[in-house]
């Protein structure tokens, strides 16, 4: 009997190491989704709707970053006659570039802040900072095209000087246009990793 059952026991081990027929597979399944990572922003090429993400930028489902509500000033390098509030023309340089940057990031907003000297009368020089701000935000409108929702204009007068003097120095110094650009702009969000530093 014991015999009988170590035949059939062998029997059995030897008939499943025997070699099996193997059937291939009838259809080979072809991966048509671009399945890359080109920007390693954890974001499939086949979804990635913004294929150049900066490295460990903080990205949403379409792989597009996302950029945070800054302030950035432009100092305008506009000369203006003695009480006069008419930009010219070969003063638009720097007036150019803060159009270019408002082109670039559509969701920004500028207000342009005029400021006066000390020289002659307080309440004439607030009214003269008035002008000479809405006459930079006209050209930025009517000469670059940005949209007016997008530019305010605020004149300060003497109220805010850089020095507080009546030297010609502090004079000079304190009659000036200043751009403050505010919304989303060329910041981009990072997301932090165990790699991140204090300072990014």
């Amino acid at each position: 009997m014991k015999q009988l059952v170590i035949v059939l026991i062998t029997g059995l081990l030897l008939g499943g190491c025997a070699p099996q027929a193997v059937q291939p597979m009838e259809d080979t399944v072809t991966q048509r989704r671009d399945l890359t990572d080109s920007d390693k922003d954890g974001v499939i090429a086949a979804r990635d709707q913004c294929g150049d993400s900066v490295e460990q930028a903080k990205v949403n489902n379409e792989g597009c970053p996302s950029e945070r509500i800054e302030q950035e000033a432009f100092e305008l390098n506009v000369q203006f006659a003695t009480a006069s509030a008419q930009v010219r023309e070969e003063q638009y340089a720097d007036i150019r570039r803060l159009a270019d940057f408002m082109r670039r990031y559509p969701k920004a907003r500028v207000t342009i802040e005029g400021h006066a000297s000390k020289v002659g009368n307080a309440e004439y020089n607030m009214a003269l900072s008035q002008r000479r701000a809405e006459a930079i935000a006209n050209v930025l409108v009517t000469q670059f095209y940005i949209d007016k929702n997008r530019v305010d204009a605020q004149g300060f007068g003497e109220t805010q000087p850089l020095i507080d003097d009546e030297s010609d120095r502090a004079n000079e110094q304190n009659r000036r246009v200043i751009a403050f650009v505010s919304g989303e702009h060329g910041v981009t969000e990072k997301r932090w990793t165990i790699y991140s530093s204090e300072e990014q």
